[in-house]
């Protein structure tokens, strides 16, 4: 029997979609989906799985320095030029153990954008939990993001990832995050917390650019500035600028 259901991650909903539908599309029988899913079904028109199946923690161990170890090097040579060999080798692991957890190097890619879109939820239900205005969950939401992933290779990797329009629902990934950001932007024209201009309505977008833009440019940053005093100068110069009363 099944244990508890979650909705398959955005990252790799399509490629299980796939699976799918290749096996119900003939009388051949459904391709194998990695271990790491689960079972699989479809409810109310949503795949769902059961949530991942314990692994024993030799291979528990291993799946974890597969993840840092591509996480390394799609932060450091970004996802085209990272070579699966690599990972493989840097991982000390063999291309049977990564099969074993992970379909392709794609599939690394997807569970490390998942892995920062859990990040980047917490950021925002443990701001609305502060119960502050949405302009202060706002700034709260980036600075938090600012320090995780000054502090978290794995972190960056993940939303530079969100960004590869080759690897499939990456992008809807990064624009659900600017959509919810947006939400909370409008609350706070709504609350009178800042004055209603085009720039205030192009906020969210701006925000997450200047994330983007900070982390992306860290190998040719040459002076010694932290990623988190980056995007907090960013932060910092956009509230600056469209606050109608100090936060």
């Amino acid at each position: 029997s099944m244990g508890p259901r979650t909705v398959v991650p955005s990252g790799v909903r399509n490629e299980l979609y796939e699976i799918l539908r290749s096996g119900a599309s003939t009388n051949r029988p459904r391709p194998s989906v990695p271990d790491w899913i689960g079972e699989m079904t479809e409810h109310n028109g949503t795949y769902v799985v059961a949530d991942r199946k314990p692994l024993q923690p030799r291979a528990e161990r291993t799946r974890g320095k597969l993840l840092a170890a591509a996480a390394a090097r799609f932060d450091a040579e970004g996802y085209t030029f990272a070579n699966v060999n690599t990972v493989i080798a840097d991982a000390e692991t063999t291309k049977g153990g990564m099969y074993f957890h992970f379909a392709s190097k794609e599939s690394m890619a997807q569970n490390l954008i998942e892995e920062w879109s859990r990040t980047v939820h917490h950021a925002f239900t443990d701001a609305e939990a502060a119960g502050s205005t949405a302009l202060a969950q706002v700034e709260m939401i980036f600075r938090t993001l600012a320090h995780r992933l000054d502090a978290n290779q794995t972190l960056r990797a993940g939303m530079k990832l969100s960004l590869e329009p080759s690897i499939r629902g990456a992008r809807q990934t990064y624009l659900r995050w600017v959509e919810n950001t947006d939400v909370l932007v409008a609350r706070a024209i709504e609350a009178g917390d800042v004055r209603e201009t085009p720039a205030v309505h192009r906020l969210a977008w701006n925000l997450w650019a200047a994330t983007v833009g900070a982390t992306q440019a860290i190998p040719a940053d040459c002076d010694e500035v932290s990623l988190s005093t980056r995007i907090d100068d960013a932060i910092t110069a956009h509230f600056s600028s469209i606050a109608t009363n100090h936060i």
